[in-house]
């Protein structure tokens, strides 16, 4: 199982959702927590990788040495 950080950044953007949303995004950050390149993802290059949860995407590198997930940012795209 993987260690998960969140880092300030996403913390507020998180923290700025309406509450349903936030939990939708903190289940799929959880989920990170067994698999870090689940099947929705989007691998930008080896550590550095994208998934969507509605109308977000949680931004987000995998370190495998250390079995540790960052997750960067939140951003809200175009719909």
């Amino acid at each position: 199982m993987y260690a998960i950080e969140i880092t300030p950044e996403f913390s507020k953007q998180a923290e700025a959702l309406h509450p349903k949303r936030y939990k939708q995004v903190h289940l799929k950050v959880f989920a990170l927590l067994l698999n870090p390149r689940p099947p929705d993802c989007t691998l930008l290059d080896a550590e550095r990788c994208l998934v969507r949860v509605g109308p977000y995407t949680i931004a987000y590198k995998i370190d495998d040495s250390q079995q540790r997930v960052q997750v960067i940012a939140l951003e809200e795209q175009a719909q």
